[in-house]
């Protein structure tokens, strides 16, 4: 038989991340510890952590979700004294967030636990697999996002 064509390669490779897709969701949830808030709210804490105060659009933007989306993770973690909100001094029509003390608090406790169970998946790789799923993972994820924001134009 002969050499699987462009076409079939790249078939297969969607099939592969669309099988691979919601079983990377699956392992993130189960590795979340059960006392933390949600995978995406921890990912909030931690930029937020990381880049210090942030408006709500930056944040939507380096999260890589909507601006209903960032506004609803936003006012769970205000409710939970985990951030706090407070009017942009340079534009009035923006909102700064800031995690607090007990916000860090929370990231401290639980960032480190999430981070060691998330990345025993990759341990079950060979060291050279890793290597290259390292070189070609931002390269994939930053064609997906140049061709969802070209969608997003047309």
């Amino acid at each position: 038989m002969g050499r699987p064509s462009t076409q079939a390669r790249l078939t297969a490779l969607a099939d592969a991340f669309t099988d691979l897709g919601p079983a990377w969701g699956r392992w993130v949830t189960v590795c979340t510890p059960p006392e933390a808030v949600s995978y995406i709210r921890l990912r909030l804490l931690r930029a937020l952590d990381q880049h210090g105060d942030c408006i709500m659009t930056h944040l939507a933007s380096s999260l890589n979700v909507t601006q209903r989306r960032i506004t609803s993770l936003v006012a769970a973690l205000a409710d939970e004294q985990f951030v706090e909100r407070r009017p942009n001094p340079d534009d009035g029509r923006s909102t700064v967030i800031s995690i607090t003390d007990l916000g860090r608090e929370h990231l401290e406790r639980n960032w480190a636990q999430f981070q060691a169970e998330v990345r025993e998946a990759f341990g079950d790789l060979p060291p050279e697999l890793r290597k290259q799923l390292l070189d070609i993972t931002p390269k994939l994820t930053e064609a997906l996002r140049a061709r969802t924001a070209a969608k997003a134009v047309d």
